[in-house]
């Protein structure tokens, strides 16, 4: 899969990227509600873990925490800071369609923050992915994500190229951000490049991304079995998060 490529090569970078996202807080905010409704020692599986914030916040609560990837540069980034915080957390390398076969163990709630779901391929691998991870939750367990609001950016055209510098343990770096919307359902590009202040060449990374709209995704857990949907979208929000059980 071209994305375990893409996320392995800037795993030592992608740090520097999340600093001061509002969609952290935003993921936070929502999960920590999730996170009060369970019981102490409640098992919870964060199935796109990259370099392991989340999980780490969460294994401080006293939950069971288990964190997959398909990235091992963004679980080798995880690991390390994990053991820095003295954090106890099973990591899984693993595909959200091969759960299944990685894990024997089942789920009080599977979170997948960050938007990842933008990085299924198509329309075969969101039925797979939403099907496996039914298989890994317990029967009355949930299901938590945030996504784009894809019909927002269509729209309004909103992912225009943008420039910026960021500060990371005392480094200056410079960011630029473009996008290859290519169309609904299609798979597009989105490109990074990064260097330090004081570098003169960038270093260049590209990442997939295939645009869903809320429908689609609500059809496709429907399919894998779950039964109540809820969601929190409004037309003018960037982001919006959806929970199944």
């Amino acid at each position: 899969m071209r994305s375990k490529k893409q996320y392995d090569e800037i795993s030592g970078l992608y740090d520097i990227l999340s600093k001061g996202d509002d969609g952290f807080l935003f993921f936070r905010n929502i999960a920590e509600q999730q996170l009060n409704k369970l019981p102490g020692g409640a098992r919870i599986l964060d199935c796109s873990c990259g370099t392991g914030d989340h999980v780490i916040w969460m294994a401080r609560q006293g939950f069971e925490v288990f964190a997959s990837d398909i990235s091992d540069g963004m679980l080798r980034q995880a690991r390390k800071k994990a053991n820095t915080a003295n954090a106890n957390i099973i990591f899984i390398r693993s595909s959200w369609e091969e759960l299944p076969e990685n894990t024997n163990k089942k789920f009080d709630i599977i979170f997948s923050p960050g938007n990842s779901f933008s990085h299924l391929s198509g329309f075969d691998m969101l039925d797979h992915t939403f099907k496996s991870i039914r298989k890994v939750l317990k029967k009355d367990g949930t299901l938590y994500f945030d996504l784009r609001n894809w019909e927002k950016t269509f729209e309004e055209n909103s992912l225009l190229p943008q420039k910026f510098e960021i500060k990371h343990e005392g480094i200056k770096y410079d960011v630029r951000y473009a996008w290859d919307l290519k169309g609904w359902n299609t798979l597009c590009e989105m490109f990074v490049d990064i260097r330090k202040h004081d570098e003169t060449t960038y270093r260049h990374y590209a990442f997939d991304f295939f645009p869903l709209s809320y429908i689609q995704l609500h059809d496709a857990l429907k399919k894998a079995g779950f039964k109540t949907i809820s969601r929190d979208f409004f037309p003018d929000d960037d982001y919006y998060y959806v929970i199944a059980t």
